[in-house]
């Protein structure tokens, strides 16, 4: 296979799985890491793809990957993030909890929490959580979306208004240079924004392959939150971001 060719095809494999790593590339076209990290240098610098550390992703910034891929993306990353927000959050909190499949795998992390209220949108977390003890659950009402079995629009809005939480916990599909936090619905960042401006404080639970992603419907600043909680160190220009500001990192084990 020519240069050429591996480029190309590095492209489409990426395109198909939303993100790759560099040694899953380097095993799969049985070349070097140092190979790989030339290649995607260079696919990176033509704007053909966005660089992270570990690895690439393809820049959309209208259409997330599949709902069913993303449980499988980074699956043990998102528990570990779960684990280590369900040890920061403390017992008797009101939490609202919005779409993600890293918030939901923070639901399943909350059976080490008791006395808790949450509030959520997202449906497989509602039904996560309705299974554990010590913890009471609100669903929000809205039109439901076959795409993520999440909750939104004017309905869910209104019954948001209706309540005040200890903490808001979001995720989102992708921060960019400027420290921006993206996604990729209207009606769902809306949502999540009525959560943060109804809650003490905003948890953002992230896995590093989010941090270079773009999307084209902006929340707000990463600065703005209250604590990020994600796998990997932040990237040096997130860190430049939030000195001076009071935003608290947690790190998952391992």
């Amino acid at each position: 296979m020519t240069v050429g060719a591996r480029r190309e095809r590095i492209l489409e494999l990426i395109r198909g799985a939303g993100y790759l790593a560099i040694e899953d590339l380097a095993a799969h076209f049985r070349v070097t890491p140092q190979t790989i990290r030339g290649d995607l240098n260079l696919l990176a610098d033509e704007g053909r793809l966005i660089r992270h550390h570990g690895g690439a992703s393809i820049p959309s910034s209208v259409r997330n990957t599949s709902y069913a891929d993303r449980h499988s993306e980074f699956a043990r990353e998102k528990a570990g993030i779960g684990d280590a927000l369900a040890r920061w959050l403390p017992d008797r909190s009101s939490v609202f909890l919005s779409l993600g499949t890293t918030t939901l795998a923070v639901a399943h992390a909350l059976a080490v929490r008791r006395d808790l209220k949450v509030i959520t949108n997202n449906l497989e977390a509602a039904q996560a959580l309705v299974a554990l003890p010590g913890i009471e659950v609100i669903v929000l009402g809205g039109k439901l979306e076959a795409r993520n079995l999440g909750v939104s629009g004017t309905s869910t809005l209104a019954v948001v208004e209706q309540y005040r939480a200890d903490v808001c916990v979001f995720s989102v599909g992708g921060v960019d240079a400027e420290g921006n936090l993206l996604d990729y619905h209207e009606s769902e960042v809306a949502v999540v924004m009525a959560m943060m401006r109804r809650a003490r404080k905003s948890v953002l639970a992230i896995d590093h392959s989010k941090f270079g992603r773009t999307a084209s419907v902006r929340i707000g600043p990463i600065a703005a939150v209250s604590a990020i909680v994600t796998d990997k160190p932040l990237p040096a220009h997130i860190r430049k971001l939030l000195r001076g500001h009071a935003v608290e990192v947690l790190r998952a084990a391992g």
